[in-house]
């Protein structure tokens, strides 16, 4: 997000201090290689699929912009239900999902845990973000099968690291899975 979009503050990414979060990603990645697993994703052009799920067509807007500025999405798609989300899901594979906890019909939760019953999402980072603030619905996301549970609205700089993160992950995931290949 530029500065001019920056949101109002009162309201966080629920994460865990950036270097436990780099050392738990995965073996060969930690605070001092971060930056340069980061870099080298950009310079490989690696173009992860991106799906953002929410009713409110604003966020999904704002939120697609924040992800456009990163070189390494390479395809932003967005669905304003749980039905929809699903249905994109089984035609397309992304590897990170936005999902809003509170939709009409199928709601994020339920959305979620459809999702991880896919074997082709088992591993997929899906990122619960809701307005509701009370732990009890953080836990409710986390059974429900979503990576981390981020609250409404969305603060540009925990967003920056909690995406950086999941990008780092990807690129390790997909260094790894090559290898193997």
């Amino acid at each position: 997000m530029t500065e001019q979009n920056n949101p109002q503050s009162g309201s966080n990414v629920k994460h865990e201090p950036p270097s436990k979060l780099a050392s738990d990603l995965s073996p060969g990645v930690d605070d001092s290689n971060l930056q340069q697993v980061a870099e080298k994703s950009v310079s490989q052009n690696v173009g992860y699929r991106a799906l953002i799920v929410d009713d409110n067509v604003a966020f999904l807007k704002l939120l697609s912009f924040s992800l456009s500025m990163l070189p390494q999405i390479g395809v932003i798609d967005c669905a304003e239900s749980g039905e929809n989300a699903i249905e994109k899901a089984e035609a397309t594979q992304y590897d990170l999902i936005f999902m809003d906890a509170m939709m009409p019909g199928i709601d994020g939760y339920e959305a979620c845990t459809r999702l991880r019953e896919n074997p082709g999402y088992k591993n997929t980072p899906i990122i619960m973000v809701s307005g509701l603030t009370s732990p009890l619905e953080e836990i409710k996301g986390i059974i429900a099968g979503s990576t981390t549970y981020i609250t409404k609205p969305v603060q540009q700089e925990p967003f920056k690291e909690l995406v950086t993160r999941v990008l780092v992950w990807l690129e390790y995931k997909k260094t790894s899975d090559d290898s193997f290949n």
